[in-house]
């Protein structure tokens, strides 16, 4: 018989799903006045108070620790300080396990230790305050008290810790014991959180439930750049759980919203995850699409041409940064048909900061 310890186990092919919803929530949390929503609504008011949440703005999430070792953050927001010229940096974890959090208080201490570090290897006169934001999902409540440090160190006959016990504070915004109806802050972020909350409860299939903040987005293009991102991340979903997101279920769950226009939505909606399927068909051949719609674009993809494919991925990219468009800019792209020069173009989408800066790249 094997002995335990040189026991083979079989590893599971599956891809882990955390990654899906990691993607998500640091693409709503990205947006930094969603963030400054979600702070002024969850984050601790006696933090909030402290900071000038008007100049906020990303922080790095690479860290090098004192042996070398690197960490890498969810998502951090240098928050400067009211009173003094010093930033506090806002740190979100996302826990999407809805497993046990009893090492957390020593894994952020860790990153306390790796982050200041960093700042002193820099010559950074005054290290930044800390405020760590545990972001939990999972099916069920947390019911259990959050563990401190102490908890972990040996105790003498009065109970007390023995040994030095550096308790590191951190908020927890436990997803699942709040209900749909009791989420706050504006539409966008009650869009991600209770797309979140489907998600990862199980109740995927009542995805058109968590769609009803649209109908307070005045804008049609940043409604149809939202409910793209959301319906991605809702396929992805399905796809892991080896089922299906179609036209007609998104049709469905559109009809409250979109009324008239609901037929046109869900049109342009799987033309677009078409056309991203074929610019990945004309990469990639045989890899699967994304999931709405992208298995026919994958099958077109190289027929289809890389010409096409570039502009509508361009053109894509272009509205899901800067949200509109001039029509100038867009018949320019339309008439590009060198896959080089916008493969090029695509660049210079993600590197341009201003539309005019992508305006001069394009001339």
């Amino acid at each position: 018989m094997d002995h335990p310890i040189v026991k083979k186990s079989k590893k599971s092919s599956k891809k882990r799903p955390g990654n899906i919803y990691d993607t998500f929530v640091k693409n709503i949390f990205g947006r930094i006045l969603v963030f400054i929503d979600f702070l002024k609504n969850y984050a601790d008011p006696c933090f909030v108070d402290n900071i000038d949440i008007n100049k906020i703005y990303p922080g790095p999430t690479h860290y090098i620790g004192l042996k070398g070792d690197e960490q890498i953050l969810d998502l951090v927001f240098c928050c400067p300080l009211k009173k003094c010229n010093a930033n506090m940096k806002a740190v979100i974890l996302f826990e999407h396990t809805g497993g046990s959090l009893r090492t957390l208080p020593v894994r952020l201490l860790g990153l306390a230790g790796t982050i200041w570090w960093t700042e002193l290897k820099e010559k950074q006169k005054i290290l930044s305050a800390i405020y760590f934001i545990v972001l939990r999902t999972g099916k069920k409540p947390r019911r259990q008290c959050y563990t401190r440090l102490a908890d972990w160190l040996p105790k003498n006959e009065n109970g007390q810790p023995i040994g030095a016990a550096p308790e590191i504070k951190y908020d927890v915004i436990d997803l699942p014991a709040i209900k749909n109806d009791n989420l706050c802050g504006s539409a966008e972020l009650r869009l991600g959180l209770g797309f979140l909350k489907k998600m990862t409860e199980g109740m995927e299939e009542e995805f058109a439930d968590a769609m009803l903040p649209l109908i307070e987005i005045d804008d049609a293009e940043q409604q149809t750049i939202l409910l793209n991102e959301l319906l991605e991340f809702t396929a992805k979903v399905f796809a892991a759980r080896k089922k299906r997101l179609d036209a007609e279920m998104v049709n469905e769950s559109l009809k409250p919203i979109f009324k008239e226009r609901t037929k046109t939505m869900v049109m342009t909606i799987f033309e677009e995850a078409e056309a991203r399927g074929e610019a990945r068909g004309v990469a990639r051949g045989e890899e699967r699409g994304k999931a709405i719609g992208e298995e026919r674009g994958e099958e077109r993809g190289k027929a289809i041409g890389e010409a096409e494919a570039g502009r509508r991925m361009v053109l894509l990219a272009l509205r899901k940064k800067f949200i509109k468009i001039p029509k100038r800019v867009e018949a320019v792209v339309r008439q590009m048909s060198d896959p080089i020069a916008l493969e090029s173009l695509m660049s210079d989408v993600l590197e341009s900061k201003t539309l005019n800066e992508f305006e001069t790249a394009l001339q």
